[in-house]
């Protein structure tokens, strides 16, 4: 508690090294951070109009390529340029199932016909009233009624580790390249294109918007995120990983807002607080809110001795907070207030905080 008292009763907010000396003494830092907040709204596919042009002619291009290499009668050449098609757009390019399926029928593989014929039925919503298209499926059906469609083991293999690190939510994108990111690329290299991509390339994106939401938050015990060494570049790198599927809209008001707040961040640790609580008022007024922007305005506001705004700007950070369901926080709003009006000389009121910090703990 001595030590506590001493910490409350700074004149700033200090320095990293002093917190850990800190954390070494006392049960209980002064601050700490939990942010974890999920959107999950779809926006406009792409970071822009450009961009999305430029994928829809690529994929695009690949299904071209692959009809022309069908016409000469190269079925192997033509089904890698199907298959490259589907893997960029799983749900978009919906021929290219289809032309997949005809090119493994002249190669009388039927049960690699029968397949994408069922995924074409799966991904086109007009195939179920194409009798056209009903006829042909069928008359392949009797044809592959003798074998079996069957991946290979590699297939099988990556994908089963893909679903298994989905599952544990990351790490996404790792320097090792053992994360999500990375065993999706090798299942790609394999040759893999099904419907099902497209629920994979979604819960990627979900995950790294979920995951950069933590990167520029402040772990437990610390009153700024750890992007002092990799900083903007690696938020930035970790956002176009979130862009890259072209049939995957991100959210893209929740990326805007991540990357304001990563670079006030950076202009924290560079020490332009001017700059910092620029970006990050910005980011508290834009359409999807970053708890942790709300944090660093108020963490701006202590350097810059802004004490008259402090206080409404913590009853607007506790209300962001509690509006995004992140408990186990009130006690360090608390603390907030007991500092703030301490550097005001309200010792009165800043021993009441104090006291109701020590009460909110959990």
């Amino acid at each position: 508690e001595f030590y506590m008292m001493k910490y409350i009763y700074m004149k700033r907010v200090p320095s990293n090294d002093v917190i850990v000396a800190l954390k070494r003494r006392i049960r209980h830092v002064w601050i700490a951070c939990v942010v974890g907040c999920s959107c999950f709204a779809i926006s406009s596919i792409g970071a822009s109009d450009a961009q999305a042009q430029t994928a829809q002619n690529t994929q695009n291009g690949y299904l071209e390529q692959g009809n022309a290499l069908y016409n000469q009668r190269k079925y192997d050449e033509a089904i890698a340029s199907y298959i490259k098609s589907i893997q960029m757009t799983p749900r978009s390019v919906t021929k290219a199932y289809l032309n997949c399926a005809r090119a493994y029928s002249m190669k009388k593989n039927y049960a690699a016909s029968d397949a994408f014929y069922g995924y074409y039925e799966e991904v086109e919503s007009t195939a179920a009233q194409d009798r056209k298209f009903k006829a042909e499926y069928k008359a392949m059906q009797k044809k592959a009624r003798n074998q079996a469609f069957v991946r290979d083991a590699s297939q099988t293999s990556v994908l089963q580790k893909v679903n298994e690190l989905l599952l544990a939510q990351g790490p996404f994108l790792t320097r090792q390249g053992n994360g999500v990111l990375a065993y999706y690329d090798v299942l790609l290299r394999t040759g893999y294109a099904a419907p099902n991509l497209y629920a994979i390339q979604e819960k990627i994106v979900r995950g790294l918007e979920n995951e950069l939401v933590a990167d520029i938050t402040p772990p437990v015990g610390q009153p700024l995120p750890n992007l002092d060494r990799p900083g903007w570049e690696f938020i930035r790198n970790k956002v176009a990983k979130a862009r890259q599927f072209a049939d995957v809209a991100p959210n893209e008001d929740l990326l805007g807002a991540i990357e304001s707040t990563a670079r006030a961040w950076e202009s924290y640790y560079r020490g332009d607080y001017d700059e910092a609580l620029e970006r990050f008022e910005t980011t508290c007024h834009a359409k999807t809110p970053i708890p942790a922007a709300f944090w660093g305005r108020i963490i701006v506001g202590f350097q810059k001795d802004k004490n008259d705004a402090l206080l409404s700007q913590i009853d607007e950070a506790e209300r962001v907070y509690g509006n995004a369901k992140i408990g186990g926080v009130a006690h360090y709003f608390a603390l907030l207030r007991a500092q703030v009006y301490r550097n005001l000389d309200d010792m009165e009121q800043s021993l009441h905080w104090l006291n109701r910090m020590q009460e909110l703990l959990p």
